[in-house]
């Protein structure tokens, strides 16, 4: 959509609506997803962006939250600064929700093979959107990226879409052919929703355990599946939790429950098709084991 035309966003973030209006920015159309919530919100962020009337070519935006009851009016905002603005504000307020709900958020994708879910850790940079585009190319359902929220047995992506870097295209070029949204980072990002994907997300499927949960550990000369015994996952994934969640007992408790029933596995790869070939293979031991 060019700029200059009118803008109605409506997306669903779990327990947040996001709905955007106004004239239409290129680089907000990042808040616009089409994967539906396994639950109806119980809060909202409206947002409405203008041109601005004292800063030529800029934006003007006005954010009003539910969950605390704020408005922020922003002034002269390039399109890129009011992308941000609406998604962090779409961002904290899901945060806040999953935290008076009692969930914490792992940071990992996850994805469906064929009904085995499989949830992809490890640290930013670690591959965790490469891998699970790569599944999701292959038939896998992609529920998240990059953000699982957990509670006791239960868990759901955090549905957006997927920031795939220049990279990617390197490993997987028929992405590419995708319909991808540019954003102006240095180096630049482009946005993918998971819904264009050959298999997209099924909402129903979206709320449940997860049955196999890996933790990516980089690349070496073999690829290598080990179990991971469960005070080291446990260790791993409260730290990079701890990143968006304050309450460090409420988060060990989740994540304890979450591998109470859970298979725990580190995965280093040679490359990528090796890591496919893992993560295959113990789907197909998860599908044995159930027969």
């Amino acid at each position: 959509m060019t700029p200059g035309g009118a803008e109605n966003i409506r997306s669903q973030y779990l327990w947040v609506d996001a709905h955007v209006t106004g004239t239409a920015v290129p680089e907000v159309r990042v808040v616009e997803h089409k994967v539906a919530s396994p639950w109806s919100a119980n809060h909202r962020v409206d947002a409405h962006v203008v041109p601005s009337e004292s800063v030529p070519g800029r934006w003007d935006a006005t954010i009003r939250s539910t969950i605390d009851a704020t408005r922020e009016n922003l002034v002269g905002l390039d399109g890129l600064q009011a992308a941000e603005s609406i998604y962090r504000t779409v961002h904290r307020d899901v945060m806040t929700a999953a935290r008076i709900d009692q969930w914490t958020r792992l940071h990992a994708a996850l994805v469906d093979c064929g009904g085995v879910r499989v949830a992809i850790a490890g640290h930013s940079g670690a591959g965790k959107t490469t891998l699970s585009l790569a599944l999701a190319l292959r038939g896998a359902q992609l529920h998240a990226d990059e953000g699982v929220f957990i509670r006791g047995e239960e868990a759901v992506g955090l549905p957006r879409r997927v920031h795939v870097k220049a990279g990617t295209f390197d490993v997987l070029p028929e992405i590419s052919s995708r319909e991808l949204l540019h954003l102006p980072y240095e180096p630049p990002v482009w946005a993918l929703d998971p819904t264009s994907l050959p298999t997209p997300p099924d909402v129903v499927a979206g709320l449940r355990g997860i049955d196999v949960l890996l933790i990516l550990e980089g690349w070496s000369d073999t690829t290598r599946v080990e179990p991971v015994p469960t005070a080291v996952a446990l260790q791993s994934l409260a730290e990079q939790s701890a990143l968006w969640s304050d309450n460090h007992r409420l988060t060990l408790r989740n994540i304890a429950a979450l591998l109470s029933n859970t298979a725990c596995f580190s995965l280093t790869r040679q490359h990528l098709d090796s890591g496919i070939a893992a993560v295959e293979e113990l789907v197909a031991s998860c599908v044995t084991r159930s027969i």
